[in-house]
C-alpha cells in the first residue's frame, strides 16, 4: 500500500513539472513570435524611440482577399528623446517580397506554414508604387501615435516600413518601424503585379500621400534608393514558432494526464 501511494504522488509531481514545462514553452513561443514579427527603432537618429508597430497580423498569419481587398492598419508609437520640439517628415512604403533564399515566394506560399520574418536578410524585394509621405510634430519628451493604413489586393509577402531619407556611408534611410505581412486568397492563376491603394489615416498629424518621398530628418531631401533597411537583419525563421507551440501543448496535455493517473492511483489505495 505504501509503495502504490508513493507511485501516485510521484506521478502527480512529474505531471505538474511536465505541465509547467509545457506552459513555459508555450509562453516562450508566443513571446518569440511577437518579438520577430515587427520592429521599432529605439534610437531613430537620436530623436525618437519607437515601439514595435501594432494593429496588423504578422506573417505567417495571413490576410484573406478571396472576398476582396483588405486594409492593413499600421500603428507606431514614438517618443521624443530630446528636450526640444521636432517636426519630422516620414514615409510609409510597402515592398513585395519576391524571393527568399532564392526561392520564389511572391504568391505568399498558399498551403504552406509560411515564413516568420525578423528582417530582410535573404529576400529580394520590389517597391510598390504609392509611397505615402507625411509630417508629424513631437513636443519635448512627448509621445505620438502614428496611425496608417494600406490596402492590398494581391497575394504575397510584404514588408511595411515607416522611414525617412538619411544619407550615410552605409545606408540611405533611417527606419522608424517595420513589419511583415502575408496575403492569401488568390485563385490558382499566376499572381499579378500588386496594385496598392494607399489610404493614410490623419491621426497625430499624419498628412496626405505623395508618390515620391522628398522629406527627411533635419530637412534633408535625398531621394531614397536601394532596398529596405529594417530594424533587424538576422536570418528569418521558417515556421519554428509553430513547432514550439505544438511541443508546449503536448507537454501540457501530458502533464494533465499524469496528474489524473496519479490521483486515481492514490484514491484506489487509501
Amino acid at each position: 500500500m505504501h509503495m502504490k501511494t508513493r507511485t501516485g504522488l510521484t506521478l502527480k509531481r512529474a505531471g505538474g513539472l511536465t505541465g509547467l514545462a509545457g506552459t513555459l514553452t508555450l509562453a516562450a513561443a508566443l513571446l518569440t513570435s511577437q518579438a520577430v514579427a515587427a520592429g521599432g527603432n529605439p534610437n531613430f537618429e537620436g530623436l525618437l524611440s519607437a515601439l514595435s508597430p501594432t494593429g496588423f497580423m504578422s506573417s505567417p498569419v495571413a490576410y484573406d482577399i478571396s472576398g476582396g481587398p483588405v486594409t492593413v492598419d499600421f500603428d507606431v508609437v514614438a517618443t521624443n528623446l530630446t528636450n526640444s520640439s521636432h517636426t519630422i517628415t516620414l514615409n510609409f512604403s510597402a515592398h513585395h517580397i519576391l524571393t527568399y533564399n532564392g526561392v520564389n515566394v511572391s504568391d505568399g506560399q498558399p498551403g504552406q506554414p509560411g515564413i516568420t520574418f525578423n528582417g530582410p536578410a535573404g529576400t529580394v524585394q520590389a517597391v510598390i508604387p504609392g509611397t505615402q509621405q507625411f509630417k508629424d510634430t513631437w513636443s519635448p519628451q512627448g509621445t505620438q501615435t502614428i496611425s496608417l493604413t494600406y490596402t492590398l489586393d494581391a497575394c504575397g509577402y510584404y514588408q511595411l516600413d515607416v522611414w525617412a531619407p538619411f544619407k550615410s556611408a552605409s545606408r540611405d534611410r533611417a527606419t522608424l518601424g517595420s513589419g511583415f505581412i502575408r496575403v492569401l486568397g488568390c485563385d490558382a492563376t499566376p499572381t499579378p503585379t500588386p496594385t496598392l491603394t494607399p489610404t493614410p489615416s490623419p491621426t497625430g498629424g499624419v498628412g496626405g500621400a505623395t508618390p515620391t518621398p522628398t522629406g527627411g530628418v533635419g530637412g534633408a531631401t535625398p531621394t531614397p534608393t536601394g532596398g529596405v533597411q529594417a530594424i533587424t537583419t538576422s536570418t528569418p525563421s521558417t515556421g519554428a514558432g509553430s513547432g514550439w507551440l505544438m511541443l508546449g501543448a503536448a507537454l501540457v496535455l501530458a502533464g494533465v494526464g499524469m496528474i489524473a493517473v496519479g490521483k486515481r492511483g492514490h484514491r484506489a489505495n487509501i
